[in-house]
């Protein structure tokens, strides 16, 4: 795919962005952590400029391991681009971006039910850990 460009979130993408995301998430219009921080950024997959694929990272510093790793959060792609390799190259992009910005891994959560994205996750490298994931409500 000649025209794909894999890069950093811009604030010219925030509308595109929001629409994909609440298109594959159900999210809510009012998404103000889109903007970057110094821990976290975005990475947005565009076709002729327009966002067709976009995930959140956010890094973090393990101190018992006295290292630093990312978490991803909201893998996706448009469902008219899914299958054409596009969620693989928005991994690989934060794989090498990882190894030039002091990471020692990263992680990421996804539903059972997300078959497809977790067979990629696997064929991408990652691991299923033996955890449980717990959340209270406030």
């Amino acid at each position: 795919m000649d025209n794909l460009v894999i890069r950093k979130y811009d604030d010219i993408d925030f509308r595109e962005v929001i629409s994909l995301l609440k298109s594959q998430f159900n999210i809510s219009d009012s998404i103000e952590y889109l903007n970057d921080n110094a821990n976290s950024f975005g990475i947005v997959a565009t076709i002729n400029k327009s966002v067709v694929g976009y995930m959140r990272v956010d890094k973090l510093k393990n101190i018992g391991k006295d290292c630093y790793y990312y978490i991803l959060n909201y893998i996706c792609v448009d469902s008219n681009y899914q299958n054409m390799n596009i969620a693989t190259k928005l991994l690989e992009f934060i794989f090498n971006y990882a190894n030039n910005d002091n990471v020692s891994y990263i992680e990421l959560t996804s539903k059972p039910s997300r078959e497809a994205a977790n067979h990629l996750y696997l064929k991408s490298g990652f691991v299923i850990r033996d955890t449980n994931v717990f959340r209270k409500e406030i």
